[in-house]
């Protein structure tokens, strides 16, 4: 009866230490939040052009430290793309997008050879201070994994004028990343 009982001691033992579980790869999920600021001096003169490009930014993403605290490499990363973008007026006081008929958001790497849409508004309602625009299904992971990357707006305003506004841009990006 011992001998039968250390046998299945053994064998149980042997099948618990001998084996090995197959490490099993998962995709996580997670957001990313990047947010630009600038004042900016948009001008569009009598004779010129509705149409105009506004100096480009660089922003340095929150993609390295949002792993970081995921216990994720940014080689461990497969997908990046732009879920909700949302562009607030905050200064000055009382001011609205009234004088912004569309816009347009690039996103150019950090070598800076490759601008593309990044997110986009083709009306914009009048007396708006909020204005939530529509993302490109753009992958964009080479563009956030390098910790930095450039953005240019585009507006093309309703009529000639100048205006000084402080804006910010928030940007949320769905990642996704293998985890092991």
């Amino acid at each position: 009866m011992r001998i039968h009982n250390l046998l299945g001691f053994l064998l149980l033992a042997a099948l618990s230490f001998g084996c090995k579980k197959e490490a099993k790869e998962t995709t996580v999920a997670f957001d990313v939040v990047d947010t630009w600021a600038a004042v900016l001096d948009v001008t569009a003169p009598p004779a010129g052009p509705l149409t105009v490009f506004l100096p480009t930014t660089r922003v340095y993403s929150a993609t390295a430290d949002s792993c970081r605290g995921r216990k994720i490499t940014l080689d461990q990363l497969q997908q990046a793309t732009l879920s909700h973008a949302t562009l607030t007026l905050q200064a000055p006081v009382g001011q609205n997008f009234d004088f912004v008929r569309q816009i347009t958001w690039y996103i150019t790497s950090e070598q800076g050879n490759d601008r593309m849409v990044l997110a986009t508004l083709p009306n914009v309602p009048l007396g708006a201070t909020t204005l939530t625009l529509m993302p490109t299904n753009t992958a964009l992971l080479s563009y956030l994994r390098p910790g930095q990357y450039y953005l240019t707006p585009q507006l093309e305003l309703r009529q000639p004028g100048q205006t000084v506004v402080r804006m910010q841009l928030q940007l949320r990006f769905a990642m996704q990343a293998r985890q092991l």
